[in-house]
């Protein structure tokens, strides 16, 4: 039965995949952005990210890594989907810095009145607009550990698998669902290694 579920979920695939309703970044715009994302990484003066939920968006994470992570929802993976496959723009690592220190970096969609002290760019619409007909969906979960030892290795793994285009897509919001499938995203996955 295993094999005939990932059969069907083959072909589900294939014919969103074939009607557009998969969005799929190439290799090679995959691999530019992951050295981009990798020097960002590399430089302890850029924020890193870390997505969670139900906390405030924006707050510093306390650490003693002397670096500053801050907690975001998903509109940072949606903005790097946005402005480098979508837009066809290559924001190199300075940009990205200059966008950061003058918090103009979204990190939230959602802006509420207790959220007024948040650091950095709440609502972009060009965006949201992006969240009206496409769920961003991860192939490899990103979730931090609730472990309360987190390392600073911890983080920045989180933060490249967060951004990384190898580990995203956008799927028609319609069949959004069947993005929440693990064997689905293994085809998704093997499909971006044979590209």
């Amino acid at each position: 039965m295993e094999i005939e579920i990932k059969s069907e979920l083959l072909s589900i695939f294939n014919i969103l995949y074939n009607a557009g309703q998969i969005k799929i970044p190439d290799s090679n715009i995959i691999q530019e952005w992951n050295y981009v994302l990798k020097l960002w990484i590399e430089d302890h003066e850029m924020t890193l990210f870390a997505r969670k939920g139900g906390e405030t968006r924006g707050s510093i994470v306390n650490n003693n890594f002397n670096r500053r992570i801050i907690t975001t929802d998903n509109t940072p993976a949606h903005w790097v989907f946005k402005t480098i496959v979508m837009d066809k723009s290559r924001p190199n690592k300075d940009f990205i810095k200059k966008t950061i220190q003058e918090n103009n970096f979204p990190i939230s969609f959602v802006k509420k009145r207790s959220d007024i002290h948040l650091i950095g760019k709440m609502v972009d619409p060009s965006i949201r607009s992006l969240n009206v007909e496409w769920k961003l969906a991860h192939i490899n979960k990103i979730a931090l550990s609730r472990s309360t030892n987190k390392t600073i290795s911890d983080y920045e793994e989180h933060h490249f698998k967060f951004l990384s285009l190898d580990n995203i897509y956008l799927i028609d919001k319609r069949y959004s669902g069947i993005a929440e499938i693990a064997e689905f995203n293994e085809i998704v996955k093997n499909h971006k290694k044979a590209l």
